[in-house]
């Protein structure tokens, strides 16, 4: 008899990343170079596009996820970019030659067994049909790791099952207790299982408590002889050979390095439909299904903060030929965006005032939309990741914008630039930035202010974004402009707060190379 039949296996997760704050402009002054004022940069970054970018970022999740000095930001943000690279590595098997070669050896058994799991439990998925609505379930926050591995060593003292594949199957069933509710089969609980079957093996517990769960899924899996027919016992549970493979997969994972399991747990809940792959975050809540496009329609469109006069405004500017330009002689202002970990997300347009991130938001909106509807689904594009309004989908750094908004050319444009690999979010003097977010490793390149020649600014091209490099180890850049070809020479249109400007102004660029240390070059992607 078949204990329970989820409507959802883990297929895959999204990465979240928050981040809050613009790094503090540097500008050119008449002395030395100013010391940049650091902000709250953006904590996590999103996995990379390609299979060669997956593999060498998963490999240092991996590792980070087996480091004991690893803090909790660390750890989160790991988890949840490992899980991201194996749900896309798992949906492009002709990536394997590229990818598997780049996995040490110490890390390849673990990666094989993942890869597996996820094209197995991909395919069970598929084969069960997918539909246009999400499912009426709560999302929550998991019991903490530890008390669930007590639940599982318990369960594998009374009935020698053992603990991983006790938690495989929790992980599968439903995220460790994320989901609550009941399957299209009917199962319940965190160990789904059929109102019938517990009865039987329940003990007189609550289908819905994770230990009593978890002690009747050993009962079950003993009682179907688990000891004498493992892959038997597990296909009694679910029956199908792909569910049972995933099972002795993640198992064996769990098994060989028991840390795993805080990764594991750290993964969020992804629901398959045919409108695409939609993340249900800790709070979802629906009490009956719900079509994708009513879900992602009420998410994606909050109230948008406008003023009359930048209505107008916007207007006007949709209308002209030089989006930047048009911002000339525009007040500087700064910290205009709403939202934040306590304060809810706004949609902010205010274009009687901006900084040099919200400068360059605007104008980039402006040169991909031809009306205001088309501004704003731009905006919402090239300010938060996904299009989601919300804060922790908001892009802070410079190079967040790489590589869906531009392509960092930067390496491209001259062959003296310099690799650099930064901890974004940590402070050099220690500390964070912005406490209870990752620290995120990456690797970034700039040209030194010294090495853009004539050569490198005839390879630039009008509306390039140019940051200022910043020395800092927890920012990538400290400043944002355009690159504008003068009349006079070459120009970085920018949303200056320095006391003689406070605007937007139009400042020599071989001027204000002199005062930063480097530049970083991003090309929009038209």
């Amino acid at each position: 008899m078949t204990t329970c039949r989820a409507a959802l296996l883990l297929a895959g997760a999204l990465v979240l990343g928050g981040c809050a704050g613009d790094p503090a402009p540097t500008e050119p002054t008449s002395s030395a170079v100013p010391a940049p004022v650091p902000a709250p940069p953006a904590p996590s970054r999103e996995p990379a596009a390609d299979p060669v970018g997956l593999a060498d970022d998963l490999v240092h999740d991996e590792r980070a996820l087996r480091d004991p000095s690893s803090s909790e930001e660390v750890l989160a943000a790991a988890a949840r970019r490992q899980q991201a690279a194996y749900r896309t590595l798992g949906r492009h098997p002709e990536w394997d030659p590229i990818a598997r070669p780049r996995i040490p050896p110490e890390l390849l058994e673990s990666y094989d067994l993942n890869i597996d799991a996820r094209r197995n439990l991909s395919a069970l998925g598929e084969s069960s049909g997918l539909g246009d609505t999400l499912p009426a379930w709560r999302i929550v926050a998991p019991a903490p790791a530890e008390e669930l591995l007590g639940y599982y060593r318990e369960a594998e003292a009374a009935s020698g099952v053992p603990w991983a594949h006790l938690a495989a199957i929790n992980l599968i069933e439903t995220g460790f207790g994320r989901i609550a509710g009941t399957s299209t089969a009917g199962a319940q609980g965190p160990m789904q299982f059929m109102p019938g079957t517990w009865a039987q093996y329940g003990a007189g517990g609550d289908i819905h408590a994770p230990r009593d769960a978890i002690l009747a899924a050993g009962r079950f899996l003993a009682a179907q002889g688990f000891a004498a027919d493992r892959d038997n016992a597990l296909f009694r549970y679910n029956n199908s050979d792909r569910y049972v493979r995933a099972v002795n997969d993640y198992a064996a994972v769990l098994a060989a390095d028991p840390a795993m399991l805080g990764a594991y747990h750290r993964w969020e809940i992804y629901y398959v439909t045919t409108a695409g792959d939609v993340l249900l975050p800790v709070g979802y809540a629906e009490p009956a299904r719900i079509p994708v496009a009513e879900y992602r329609a009420r998410g994606a469109a909050p109230a948008v903060r406008m003023s009359e006069r930048s209505a107008q405004t916007l207007d006007r500017m949709l209308a002209a030929p030089d989006p930047s330009g048009e911002f000339l002689g525009i007040p500087y202002g700064a910290d205009t965006l709403i939202g934040s970990a306590t304060e809810p997300e706004q949609l902010v347009v205010d274009l009687e005032r901006v900084d040099c991130f919200t400068y360059a938001d605007y104008v980039e909106a402006l040169k991909r939309a031809e009306d205001r509807d088309g501004f704003l689904d731009a905006l919402r594009q090239i300010r938060y990741r996904d299009g989601v309004v919300a804060f922790e989908n908001r892009r802070h750094f410079f190079t967040d914008w790489a590589p869906t908004i531009a392509t960092d050319v930067t390496a491209t444009v001259s062959d003296r630039a310099v690799e650099v690999t930064k901890n974004l979010n940590q402070k050099d003097g220690g500390g964070l930035y912005l406490p209870g977010l990752p620290v995120v490793p990456t690797t970034m390149s700039y040209i030194p202010s010294a090495a853009v020649d004539d050569q490198v600014l005839s390879v630039l091209r009008p509306g390039d974004y140019i940051g200022a490099y910043a020395e800092d180890g927890g920012l990538d850049v400290t400043h944002v402009g355009i690159f504008v070809a003068g009349p006079d020479g070459p120009v970085f249109r920018n949303a200056s707060s320095l006391a003689a400007d406070q605007q937007v102004v139009d400042t020599p660029l071989r001027d204000y190379l002199r005062t930063v240390p480097g530049i970083v070059v991003l090309r929009p992607v038209l």
